[in-house]
């Protein structure tokens, strides 16, 4: 797989919530709060923002959720976690 250039930049990855009661929404915010430390590529998640914030809230994350477009995914990233 050819490594990305300046001319054909990484995009940021798609995740999906899988199932809404499972632990995919764990799991995404979880490495969205080690993003850092783990050194991630940024990410967006295709789901529902408010399933997000609540269990956000639930898990006791201070998660800052951001409702955005794949295209502004990106940049929102450092600060959000993005939801499309």
């Amino acid at each position: 797989m050819a490594e990305p250039s300046a001319a054909c930049p990484a995009k940021p990855l798609a995740l999906t919530l899988g199932e809404p009661a499972g632990i995919g929404p764990d799991i995404t915010i979880a490495a969205w709060l080690r993003r850092r430390e783990l050194n991630l590529p940024a990410f967006y998640l295709l789901g529902d923002e408010g399933l997000i914030a609540r269990r956000a809230k639930a898990l006791g994350a201070d998660v800052r959720i951001a409702a955005v477009s794949p295209s502004e995914a990106e940049a929102a990233f450092t600060e959000a976690l993005p939801v499309v």
